[in-house]
């Protein structure tokens, strides 16, 4: 319920923006200002989660504000839908699809192409590994940190 309230009605905390632009650079910033308001605002509770958990690798919090960047447009149907009813929004997904098809796929596929959006953002290779998923063994402990701070959401 809290997440469908959030997603009809998001809002953002101005020092919280500040502080989190702040952690980025400048294309990372462009990045995550053009991002969904309820992404953005998700991102900033993730965001908020990892530092009120001691965490300060730049590449972790980078990761934390643009791991949905790749979302672009969803409308908030259709991600309560993915929530309800994820195989059936994989039936309507397409690539090159107008409209909630396109929407579709990019929320089933924003960890590659929020990745390949950070990468020419000029973000750190951690930073792109940290938002597909896919990272090295000596950084399982921070990936395990990411999606739990996500999942609080």
């Amino acid at each position: 319920m809290r997440q469908g309230l959030n997603a009809l009605w998001p809002s953002t905390d101005p020092a919280a923006m500040g502080g989190a632009l702040e952690a980025l650079l400048p294309g990372e910033q462009r990045l995550f200002e053009a991002m969904e308001k309820r992404d953005g605002r998700h991102a900033l509770e993730v965001f908020g989660r990892l530092r009120a958990r001691g965490v300060t690798d730049r590449d972790l919090l980078a990761a934390a504000l643009l791991h949905d960047c790749g979302k672009g447009v969803v409308p908030v149907w259709l991600r309560a839908l993915n929530v309800l009813a994820r195989p059936f929004v994989a039936l309507l997904a397409r690539e090159e699809g107008p409209g909630a098809l396109g929407a579709a796929y990019r929320l089933l596929n924003h960890p590659a192409l929020g990745a390949g959006l950070a990468r020419s953002a000029g973000s750190a290779a951690a930073t792109v590994r940290y938002i597909t998923g896919r990272v090295r063994p000596e950084e399982e402990a921070n990936m395990e940190l990411l999606k739990a701070a996500d999942d609080e959401s």
